[in-house]
């Protein structure tokens, strides 16, 4: 083994011991502050929201073939809605499984409404492989007003009208000023989460963001 070998290894022992160490440290503050959200917004650990996420097949579940895992979830009952957040664990369908890669996660939180049915929508980040859809008649509701919105999301209704109209100048600005923000509405349920947030990612950041969301949008 020649000296930049050794080197090498080193540096990315000692690399691993410290990303290792304050993931540990981010982990641990992370548990302090789920409980702390827990109590203070009336959360419960427990749900199951498994089935809703197939009966309706979400766009979520396209991420992964069949290897994935969905845990960490906290229910809270509410007269209008029960309101979820869990953790969606899973391994990339592009994923090369000759490795022992870690999983990816996404936070997402889920609005089961009662009473009340949604239209069928998908809003998520727009990226080159949508661009060249588009060109060959993919579907995507732009704004030419909020061209900054338009150019960053990617959104698809059956009812395009009923979309526009939901979609309002306050709801548009907020997401111009997000990035990897997705939102998908089924029936009587809505599910919201970001692309660029994962396992650490603040819980009560992103529920306020997500009430936020469907308050618009139920």
């Amino acid at each position: 083994m020649s000296t930049f070998d050794i080197f090498f290894w080193i540096i990315l022992i000692v690399a691993l011991v410290i990303s290792g160490y304050y993931a540990s440290k981010r982990e641990k503050k992370f548990k302090i502050t789920k409980q702390d959200f827990i109590s203070k917004y009336s959360f419960k650990e427990e749900g199951e929201i498994y089935r809703e996420l197939h009966k309706h097949g979400f766009r979520l579940l396209n991420f992964t073939d069949e290897d994935y895992e969905i845990c960490n979830t906290m229910r809270k009952v509410g007269e209008k809605e029960d309101i979820y957040i869990f953790d969606f664990v899973y391994t990339s369908k592009y994923a090369d499984r000759s490795n022992s890669s870690k999983p990816s996660t996404l936070r997402a939180v889920f609005f089961k409404f009662k009473g009340k049915k949604l239209y069928k929508f998908e809003l998520f980040p727009e990226n080159v492989f949508e661009k060249i859809k588009q060109l060959f008649g993919s579907a995507d509701i732009d704004f030419n007003e909020y061209p900054i919105f338009s150019k960053r999301y990617v959104l698809k209704g059956e009812d395009e009208s009923e979309v526009r109209t939901r979609f309002s100048k306050q709801l548009i600005t907020n997401l111009e000023n997000r990035k990897g923000v997705c939102i998908e509405s089924r029936e009587s349920c809505l599910l919201t989460y970001n692309l660029h947030e994962g396992e650490f990612a603040d819980y009560e950041e992103l529920y306020k963001n997500s009430v936020f969301f469907a308050s618009y949008l139920k």
